[in-house]
């Protein structure tokens, strides 16, 4: 042993002897943004940019500015997806290369819709399936259907709030699916996936359908499930 590995080994030794513990730098997340039909920057960049910081354990960088994707991937240790607006052959596979290494992605709401009909295998293998269409704005009944996963521990078994109830089909041509919690349409009864995993052979990958404006953003529930995901994904 040198005699730097040896003062690095006895100041070690001395925190441990006092309690004091380092703290440890926040993982550093990545979160796209951007395209039509939603405030982006207001819930995503700013709402659920606070909300996932909170923890403390995380430092997120919000951008709508997609051919930066690759630059800003470097830097990255998770990978948030919000935006319907394009991305390019670049991003696309600098994405692609960020989670078939291993690295976690959480797909939110406008993410999880069939966006890029240039890139079939973000659906196929990052959502494993996709949303085609969406109820009017109104009050959505959800139901916790695996209350032992992570992403739902603290969730309510029910809850309700005002959102675009997304009728999110699953692709039997992917590898599948897990569906954690459950949104029940209003107009038909039918049951649609409102918070699901996805499998993969590497990465961690979750999805949540809701998120169209301060209704879902600023409730408690889905603040639960934001945090409990990102958690999931980074552990």
């Amino acid at each position: 042993m040198n005699k730097t590995m040896k003062l690095l080994a006895g100041f070690a030794l001395v925190l441990m002897s006092t309690g004091v513990v380092l703290a440890q730098k926040p993982l550093r997340i990545l979160m796209v943004g951007g395209g039509g039909s939603h405030d982006f920057g207001r819930w995503y960049g700013q709402e659920d940019k606070k909300t996932i910081e909170s923890t403390g354990k995380y430092s997120v960088t919000y951008t709508e500015q997609t051919d930066s994707i690759p630059a800003y991937l470097k830097q990255a240790d998770l990978l948030i997806l919000t935006n319907n607006q394009p991305i390019n052959a670049t991003g696309q596979a600098a994405i692609t290369k960020f989670v078939e290494k291993g690295h976690g992605l959480l797909l939110l709401h406008a993410a999880v819709w069939y966006n890029w009909e240039d890139w079939p295998a973000y659906n196929l293998n990052y959502v494993g399936g996709g949303s085609k269409s969406h109820e009017k704005l109104q009050e959505i009944k959800s139901f916790v259907v695996n209350s032992g996963h992570p992403i739902t521990q603290g969730v309510p078994a029910k809850f309700e709030f005002v959102d675009e109830l997304y009728r999110h089909v699953p692709d039997p041509a992917a590898k599948g699916i897990e569906v954690l919690v459950i949104g029940q349409s209003k107009e038909t009864d039918a049951v649609y996936p409102g918070v699901f995993t996805v499998k993969h052979r590497k990465a961690k990958i979750a999805g949540i359908t809701t998120g169209h404006d301060e209704r879902s953003h600023q409730h408690e529930a889905y603040k639960t499930l934001l945090i409990n995901a990102v958690n999931w994904i980074a552990d």
